[in-house]
């Protein structure tokens, strides 16, 4: 199996909807997974990362109303899956456009692991319609 945690802003492309999906496919707990959108085709401000749901706890949000986002968990196992629905981003300096899947593309992700070790990614668009990073242990 991979050592891996796959981060999924789910389609299409040309959707409003923004909402994440967090996988661990690691056998390492997940301590936190940061979004920073300074790289992305236009970079956003993470207003609101919405309602979160999932197995393990979300300890806290650090960033909001910043380009670098943070969601600290604990209890984030390996084999399980975690979502952020109903996010609210607003393109950096211009709050009243909206922003669209695609338009996060070249967003990058970063995992901190239960056991100190990082992981870094960066989303990209695929042929199924999704934005999608893969952060290897």
């Amino acid at each position: 199996m991979a050592e891996e945690v796959v981060a999924t802003f789910a389609g299409p492309l040309n959707s409003f909807s923004i909402n994440l999906t967090l996988s661990n496919s690691t056998t390492s707990d997940v301590a936190a997974v940061g979004i920073s959108s300074r790289t992305a085709k236009f970079p956003v401000t993470w207003d609101s990362m919405g309602t979160f749901g999932g197995p393990a706890t979300l300890t806290s949000t650090v960033g909001v109303d910043t380009e670098v986002v943070i969601a600290n968990f604990t209890g984030f196992s390996a084999g399980e899956q975690v979502s952020f629905t109903g996010i609210d981003p607003d393109f950096t300096g211009a709050p009243s456009a909206g922003v669209r899947v695609l338009d996060m593309a070249g967003t990058r992700a970063f995992v901190q692991f239960a056991d100190g070790t990082t992981g870094f990614g960066e989303f990209e668009a695929t042929t199924t319609g999704t934005l999608r990073a893969v952060i290897s242990k």
